[in-house]
């Protein structure tokens, strides 16, 4: 049985001249049930629903175009409209993206200026570690330094050792006394 004109639901009532308002001036009809019902307040869940009963019922047509992509269409079976205006809508929608957009920037900013912060810290820590590294360098080549010039005195007196007439063996012999 068909339903009668005021059996249709307020929503899909706003619906349907939301879809009107929308192909006006012979333009497709292509948003998402998720789009429908950011514009109309309702569930995406309850959209898909509203779309598929006025399909059913005869209200709307549904086909595919070239792209893929769900076209809907009025079929002219006659409605109650609530109002002709739907400007409104429209303005609804792209407030709620402007302010998303806008809390989002909000939101990126601060985490903007947390990473900043984080950076500074960062490049601090490491001009400290390469002074530290620097200076480590420094000692590095100091004490090598220093172990070079003991090697060579050492060697000197081997040499001085050898020179006098004592062995290698018993020069061993020797450090090992003198390390006990």
């Amino acid at each position: 049985m068909p339903k009668k004109q005021s059996d249709l639901s307020i929503t899909k009532r706003v619906l349907l001249s939301y879809i009107k308002f929308r192909t006006r001036n012979n333009f497709n009809f292509y948003e998402s049930n998720d789009y429908i019902a950011r514009a109309l307040d309702i569930m995406a869940s309850s959209a898909k629903v509203f779309v598929n009963e006025l399909i059913r019922d005869g209200y709307l047509y549904k086909e595919i175009d070239k792209k893929g992509r769900r076209v809907l269409s009025l079929t002219g079976k006659e409605y109650r409209p609530l109002f002709e205006d739907m400007n409104n809508i429209d303005k609804k929608v792209l407030k709620e993206d402007r302010d998303n957009y806008e809390r989002d920037n909000l939101y990126l900013n601060e985490q903007l200026s947390i990473e900043t912060a984080h950076a500074e810290q960062l490049s601090h820590q490491n001009t400290e570690l390469v002074l530290s590294n620097s200076e480590l360098t420094q000692r590095v080549q100091k004490l090598e330094e220093e172990l070079a010039a003991l090697k060579k005195r050492v060697s000197s007196l081997e040499n001085i050792f050898y020179q006098n007439g004592v062995s290698p063996e018993k020069l061993e012999e020797l450090i090992g006394q003198s390390t006990q």
